[in-house]
């Protein structure tokens, strides 16, 4: 059985990473979190919620902060609030919390301003990082891998080499006993009846296709536009991409041939090891879906992109492909893996094997260039087309 040198967390999750965050309960303290986290090599979760929020708006903060906390990646963590805000500090500390790992918390109004609210937060990392970095990695199977699959910044490349790359990466991830997550429903329609054939049952299949038909009417009814008129995206169409079909082809290879085993509301536990899809209809810019797949507790994602892009998150690494060799030669500071050999003649399943080699080196410690660059985005995906107040759900 293939082994990967990891961290196994007292909840017995396994994560590949042992980073300490700062996350911040509102936008009013994103500059304090930020400056903590400067001051102490972590990284900084900030947004722009917490506060006069709809319900249903703030539970989806709510489930993105706490999922931040609990990722198995995540080893340490401060929590950075204002005082008044509608977030919940200590609803947030105790389910980060209940997971074993140490989690802090500072105040600015309790502390008496954002000088001293700087200083004790400093304090408290301090200490989070002499537990922390007591954590050593241990043998674990990849089977204990929750491996997330995106593109963005796609071209006429991204189809034919990238994403089926990624779709043996899949196969071979499943193969041995992990788990593989797919999101960006917004590129399903015109290929869903592809993908509800390949469900485990009947009804993880109808559960599909009754996913893109809602989507459809949500798009309609939201913005009174098909989502064909849409999608793909300018950019999409500058590198080659001509319909919402083509692009769909391309974007389900990343599925490679598994079964799918269930369709995933943010939030849900992946049951069992498979390939799940996330109904995260909350498309945006390309960081909406990885925060999607953080949230379900993927620990790595391969990303294609046919452009390039620089992307990443702040609780995953991000492994970054494209299948355009002229791409990875232009864009190799944030590139970092040529699936574009594809185009110059290598085989896909020989690419695919690579690919996954350079996963499991990724999952031993390799670091990725969006780690590398500091590119630790976490954009909160909201619910639904309903709920994105005209802001128009696109991946790209």
């Amino acid at each position: 059985m293939t082994k990967i040198n990891a961290y196994r967390r007292l909840d017995g999750r396994v994560g590949i990473r042992n980073y300490i965050l700062a996350i911040s309960m509102v936008s009013c303290s994103n500059t304090v979190t930020e400056r903590i986290a400067h001051a102490t090599g972590t990284i900084p979760v900030v947004h722009e919620q917490g506060c006069t929020e709809f319900e249903h708006d703030h539970e989806r903060t709510k489930l993105a902060l706490i999922s931040a906390g609990r990722n198995p990646n995540v080893g340490g963590v401060l929590l950075v609030g204002l005082g008044c805000e509608q977030t919940n500090m200590e609803e947030i500390r105790s389910a980060i919390a209940e997971t074993g790992k140490p989690v802090e918390t500072v105040l600015i109004q309790r502390e008496g301003g954002s000088p001293q609210a700087e200083k004790r937060g400093v304090e408290h990392i301090r200490r989070i990082k002499a537990m922390v970095e007591a954590e050593r990695r241990v043998p674990c199977p990849v089977g204990d891998l929750v491996v997330g699959v995106q593109c963005g910044g796609s071209d006429w490349t991204t189809a034919l080499s990238a994403n089926p790359v990624i779709g043996v990466m899949t196969d071979l991830v499943i193969a041995n006993g992990g788990s593989v997550l797919m999101s960006e429903v917004a590129g399903f329609p015109g290929s869903e009846h592809i993908v509800a054939a390949r469900a485990a049952t009947r009804d993880v299949g109808l559960r599909v296709l009754d996913m893109i038909s809602e989507l459809r009417e949500e798009y309609h009814s939201t913005y009174g536009q098909r989502i064909e008129e849409v999608n793909p995206t300018p950019g999409n169409k500058a590198g080659g991409i001509t319909t919402l079909v083509e692009k769909s082809m391309g974007n389900i290879k990343k599925m490679g041939t598994s079964p799918v085993q269930g369709v995933l509301k943010l939030g849900e536990p992946v049951p069992h090891p498979g390939l799940w899809v996330i109904d995260n209809r909350a498309q945006g810019p390309d960081p909406f879906n990885l925060t999607g797949l953080a949230m379900e507790g993927a620990v790595v994602t391969a990303f294609s992109s046919g452009r390039g892009s620089p992307v990443g998150n702040a609780v995953m690494p991000t492994l970054k492909l494209t299948g355009n060799p002229e791409t990875f030669e232009k864009l190799a500071s944030i590139t970092d893996f040529n699936a574009g050999t594809v185009i110059q003649g290598c085989s896909i399943p020989e690419t695919g094997a690579a690919l996954y080699a350079f996963l499991l080196e990724v999952a031993n410690g390799r670091e990725t260039k969006s780690e590398i660059n500091g590119n630790f985005e976490y954009i909160i995906p909201r619910e639904t087309a309903r709920g994105t107040h005209g802001r128009c759900p696109l991946s790209s």
